[in-house]
């Protein structure tokens, strides 16, 4: 005997002698024919209790339901082939029993070997029709899971098959693309052809591999990839997978701006560096002349030329403060942006940036204000208040001349949650697409050669991004722009009560100043500039070291950072071994290049550090400050 499972079948016959012979014959062939039913009702009772391999079903039987209607439950149901065994053989049955897509149809009588051959191809039949069926539910669940989209379409270009995923990307439903061309369903934006990608396929039978492309309706990038479908050799449609990359494509440019930011922040410190020490020279220097010159003046009658000199001076020293200002800019936009837990309250800070931009407005326009009260952020008041007041200026200068009533500049601030939202919002002369997408980064302006340096909304970017928060901005040509910056909300807390004591005023006395730089003009600039106090200037840290040792004393000591053969920390560290009274009284110079562990060592000592350059009158009256102060 076979040790293989015999196949069962359920005989569906209504004349009893000829089902009991079909049984006899099916025993005799190793079939478990285990059941025989002459109605449908009982067909479907047999069915129900034991689903068999195959169903053997004459045409005509009895009851309501004849052999074809009845094959049709039986595979509605129970997924069963049904082969039919009958006498009649005319075309009206057979059209009929066709559409029930059964899996024999034979005569009566009956041959054996018909017979086993009949049962043998349907059971096989249904078993690779059953595992077909699996794998397509399985590829479908696949293709309808998966976060690409997908789409299909014959050798015409009209959609077969569209995905979810395709559904959501395309603003389209399944129902209402099927049938379509792919060319209204799936266009793409200029400067690509009308044609879809699937047409292309089509036409040059070739896979085709799109890195980005924009779709048309709406403004999504996608990345895609179409190839034709293949059957044994021929064509026989097309297939597109893509998906959405547009946050894909901002974050990139969001790492290449990051890039470029850090890339220009490190020429940015070394520029500064490299003009902060002659820029100190030239604003010293020129108002020691200046100063020497109103003095002579003064004396007696000025001359035209020595007015014209004067005036000459006085440009000079304007368009040093200039270049200042410049480098200062460079300055805050190279160093590394810190983290800070300072909070903020946003009405001072709005109020202030108001005040301190109004005479940029004019008779241009005018700005309101709506701050939501008690509204904080975690970023410092400085910092703030730049970011603010650069907004301002934008707008200002964007809004042309006209009615000052009808040119506004709304600037608003709301809670939301754990974040704060203010909105700069201009109603100007706007900016194009391609100008908008330039705007955070550094030297970029459309500003005239000589107004803007392009450093201010990079700057922006930068602190915003710096304490945490984002700053976007959208803009239509001749409509306006507007900023909105989120930060973090910091909690309200009551300010602390800081009690006030008078301090008596002390006259001023000569002072000895020790001077310790590598630049020789930078030693003269502040000799001329302090020339009311005993001045000296070394170029070696290690000779200040060697006066020191001697007995020297000063009262005010001026120290560069980056210097040869000892630096400033270095000076400073021997200072607190060998001299911590004088390591007290030393202020620190900086040309803005700082190390990691220069600001790291400036963050933790408790002495002044300045910025190259300074500005004479402050100098000046940071010095006498300083001499108040010391014994």
């Amino acid at each position: 005997m076979s040790s293989e499972p015999q196949h069962s079948v359920l005989i569906v016959e209504d004349e009893r002698i000829v089902a009991l012979d079909l049984k006899q014959v099916l025993a005799e062939m190793g079939y478990d024919a285990f059941a025989i039913a002459s109605s449908a009702d009982e067909a479907l009772r047999h069915a129900s209790a034991r689903c068999p391999d195959v169903v053997l079903m004459d045409i005509r039987i009895k009851g309501a339901c004849d052999g074809i209607e009845t094959a049709t439950l039986l595979h509605d149901r129970f997924d069963v082939p049904v082969v039919y065994l009958t006498a009649h053989a005319d075309a009206a049955t057979l059209d009929r029993a066709k559409r029930t897509e059964p899996y024999g149809y034979l005569m009566k009588p009956v041959k054996p070997a018909e017979l086993r051959n009949a049962l043998e191809v349907a059971i096989y039949k249904h078993e690779v029709e059953r595992r077909l069926r699996v794998r397509e539910q399985w590829f479908a669940t696949t293709l309808r899971s998966i976060a690409d989209a997908v789409i299909t379409v014959d050798l015409g270009g009209t959609i077969t098959y569209l995905n979810p995923a395709a559904e959501a990307l395309i603003g389209t439903t399944a129902a209402e693309a099927l049938g379509r061309p792919a060319r209204e369903v799936v266009r793409l934006a200029e400067p690509r052809s009308p044609a879809s990608p699937l047409d292309e396929v089509l036409a040059n039978r070739v896979p085709l591999v799109i890195g980005e492309a924009t779709l048309a309706d709406s403004e999504r990038i996608i990345g895609d990839s179409a190839a034709p479908v293949m059957s044994e050799g021929e064509m026989v449609g097309a297939v597109m997978v893509f998906r959405d990359i547009t946050q894909e494509k901002s974050l990139q440019r969001q790492l290449e701006l990051a890039d470029r930011l850090a890339s220009l922040g490190t020429m940015a410190a070394g520029v500064a560096h490299e003009v902060n020490n002659p820029l100190a020279v030239v604003m010293g220097n020129a108002t020691f002349v200046l100063e020497e010159l109103r003095a002579v003046s003064l004396d007696g009658a000025a001359s035209g030329r020595l007015a014209e000199a004067i005036a000459a001076l006085v440009e000079l020293e304007s368009a040093a403060a200039r270049i200042a200002r410049i480098v200062g800019e460079l300055r805050t936009f190279s160093r590394p942006a810190q983290v800070t837990t300072e909070a903020t309250a946003i009405g001072p800070a709005v109020a202030w940036a108001v005040r301190s931009t109004s005479a940029a407005y004019g008779t241009r326009g005018r700005v309101t204000v709506q701050v939501d009260p008690g509204l904080r952020v975690q970023l410092d008041e400085t910092r703030l208040g730049q970011v603010l007041v650069n907004l301002l200026l934008n707008a200002a200068q964007a809004i042309p001349a006209g009615p000052r009533e009808r040119e506004v500049v709304a600037i608003s601030a709301s809670g939301a949650g754990a974040e704060v939202l203010i909105e700069v919002r201009d109603v100007g002369s706007g900016m194009s697409a391609e100008v908008l997408a330039h705007i955070f980064e550094p030297f970029y302006t459309t500003k005239p050669i000589g107004v803007g340096t392009g450093l201010g909304l990079a700057i922006c970017h930068g602190i915003v991004t710096a304490a945490g928060g984002r700053i976007t901005a959208e803009s239509s040509v001749g409509v306006g722009t507007t900023f909105r910056i989120s930060l973090p909300a910091a909690q309200p807390h009551p300010a602390p009560v800081v009690a006030s004591s008078a301090v008596p005023a002390r006259s001023v006395r000569r002072g000895r100043i020790l001077a310790v730089d590598d630049e020789p003009m930078i030693l003269q600039a502040v000799r001329r500039v302090l020339r009311e106090h005993d001045v000296v200037g070394l170029g070696d840290a290690r000779e200040a070291l060697a006066l020191l040792d001697g007995g020297e004393r000063y009262d005010v000591i001026l120290s560069d950072m980056m210097m040869p053969h000892m630096t400033g920390m270095e000076f400073y560290e021997a200072l607190l071994v060998r001299h911590p009274d004088a390591a007290r009284r030393v202020v620190f110079l900086t040309g803005a290049a700082l190390t990691t562990r220069v600001a790291d060592f400036l963050a933790v000592i408790p002495n002044l550090a300045l910025e190259k350059p300074i500005a004479t009158a402050e100098f000046r009256a940071l010095v006498e400050q300083l001499l108040t102060s010391v014994p």
